[in-house]
């Protein structure tokens, strides 16, 4: 992986982290939290 990638899925993450709406709207969770919500649904 480039440099020049690995900045832009750092800004992204970044970005995934600030803003849960963005996250939503691409369509990924953040794994520590799924694997919660996984937890509780058993």
């Amino acid at each position: 992986m480039e440099a020049a990638q690995r900045i832009r899925l750092i800004r992204i993450i970044e970005k995934m982290e600030k803003n849960p709406a963005f996250s939503n709207k691409i369509s990924i969770k953040n794994t520590s939290e799924y694997l919660a919500e996984k937890e509780q649904k058993k």
